[in-house]
């Protein structure tokens, strides 16, 4: 990815009440993933966001040099990939699965460090231990969370 891209794109997040999740490279295109703290972000906020990118990169760099991308929400089965994830969606139910398990557990996401996690799992805290989750992703409260298929 062209870093005065994401350059750019941590720019202008800055100056927006959104935060940072990431920016992926999707096939053809790079992905800008966006949330804000406490709630949902809106199409709105995204579309901003989406437009100051795409005027402070052609402004500096040109139109030639602007990579196609998408400034997106992180979805209600964003799988959790990073510690930084694991704190930034901290109090957000999550369905996680273990390597050794087949059964799912639904809790809302508390505490990490480098080797554990905590989820309060029907209002017990419980810590497991990192390098046994197969898969943390965000759960969908109403819907009871996305098909997996």
């Amino acid at each position: 990815m062209d870093r005065r891209f994401a350059d750019i794109v941590e720019l202008e997040v800055a100056k927006s009440n959104a935060t940072l999740v990431a920016i992926e490279n999707a096939p053809g295109m790079v992905s800008v993933v966006l949330m804000v703290p406490g709630r949902d972000i809106t199409v709105d906020e995204l579309e901003t966001v989406s437009r100051a990118i795409s005027h402070t990169f052609i402004e500096l760099y040109g139109d030639d040099s602007l990579p196609a991308f998408e400034v997106t929400s992180p979805g209600m089965d964003r799988v959790l990939k990073t510690r930084r994830e694991l704190v930034l969606f901290a109090g957000r139910l999550v369905r996680m699965t273990m390597r050794e398990s087949t059964e799912a557990i639904i809790g809302t996401l508390g505490a990490s460090d480098e080797n554990s996690v905590h989820v309060n799992v029907l209002g017990v805290d419980r810590v497991f231990e990192l390098r046994q989750v197969a898969k943390i992703s965000l759960w969908d409260e109403i819907l009871g969370g996305a098909y997996e298929g």
